[in-house]
């Protein structure tokens, strides 16, 4: 068996091997907190970095679906501008087409005026009055009563007219 002083001597060398296994557990511990709240500020850190670049990339996914929607729209204005630009070039052949038809019915109509001046020879400088029937007294007729500007006027005329002179006046408007 031992004695007490071994025994005691035992007993205290445990106790600062405990002692000294605390400090040590402490000093574990403590660096582990210190470990565990680097990491809790790491991965905020990096949630937070996450975060903004999700909504980067939605911004970015935003802009590409915009610009996909400006080329489409680019490209069919360019298919109109295509159309348009071939549409006018018929319209400028086809006025270029009508253009030389005016100036050759305005040639036949200066021929067809001096066909029917010799022919029928022109007495005087002044056409005479006529009407598309090729009344005179129409002519006349709708001056005189278009010159009234009282109604009262105008109907009192109107009465005093003849059924025919009243159907030359509607047939002249």
């Amino acid at each position: 068996m031992k004695t007490i002083d071994e025994q005691l001597e035992e007993a205290l060398a445990r106790i600062t091997k405990f002692e000294s296994d605390a400090t040590a557990s402490t000093s574990l511990l403590t660096e582990a907190g210190h470990q565990h709240e680097r990491y809790r500020q790491e991965i905020a850190a990096l949630t937070k970095e996450k975060e903004t670049l999700t909504l980067a990339s939605g911004e970015l996914t935003e802009q590409r679906d915009q610009l996909s929607r400006d080329l489409a729209t680019a490209k069919q204005s360019l298919t109109s501008a295509a159309t348009a630009a071939e549409e006018l070039t018929k319209a400028k052949d086809q006025i270029t087409a009508l253009n030389t038809e005016v100036e050759t019915l305005k040639a036949n109509a200066k021929s067809a005026e001096r066909i029917a001046a010799e022919r029928y020879g022109a007495a005087s400088p002044e056409p005479l009055p006529v009407t598309p029937r090729g009344d005179t007294q129409a002519a006349t007729l709708v001056e005189k009563f278009k010159a009234i500007t009282d109604p009262k006027e105008q109907t009192a005329v109107w009465r005093s007219l003849t059924a025919e002179q009243r159907t030359l006046i509607l047939n002249a408007k």
